[in-house]
């Protein structure tokens, strides 16, 4: 594997992941593990009027889950399920080699773009996109 996967860019993310724990009193939880490599995220949020108004998550993942895990969270506030699918189509697509095209805030993703060479990473790295959409999906 390249070390462009792992650049200091990537790397600087897995040491500012937000939201870390659990919540006292959770709406809805969810849990996802990457069949390929083992990442496993585990979320809780509470939910009003459709957006994410408490969020906490526990993070097993290599440093490419971890970053993107720190990135979503640092957006995962105020996010709702409209929201969430447009930003999970726009990474996917990045993933598939699409150039990156993410709105503000979310404009931090675009320093994932080298997990595009990496399959085998794609797992770990949606893991955050996949639970969150879960967690919408739990709620109602």
């Amino acid at each position: 594997m390249r070390m462009d996967v792992y650049n200091k860019d990537i790397l600087r993310w897995t040491t500012r992941i937000p939201h870390l724990g659990r919540l006292d009193h959770p709406q809805v939880s969810a849990a996802r593990t990457s069949r390929i490599c083992g990442s496993r995220l585990t979320a809780e949020a509470v939910l009003d009027a459709g957006k994410i108004t408490d969020f906490a998550q526990e993070v097993k993942a290599c440093a490419l889950g971890q970053a993107s895990a720190a990135i979503v969270g640092q957006n995962v506030i105020g996010l709702d399920a409209v929201t969430l699918a447009d930003v999970h189509h726009r990474f996917s697509d990045m993933l598939k080699g699409a150039a990156p095209d993410f709105p503000e805030p979310w404009a931090g993703l675009a320093v994932l773009a080298p997990v595009r060479d990496y399959p085998g990473r794609h797992g770990s790295v949606m893991l955050p996109f996949e639970v969150l959409t879960d967690l919408f999906e739990a709620a109602g």
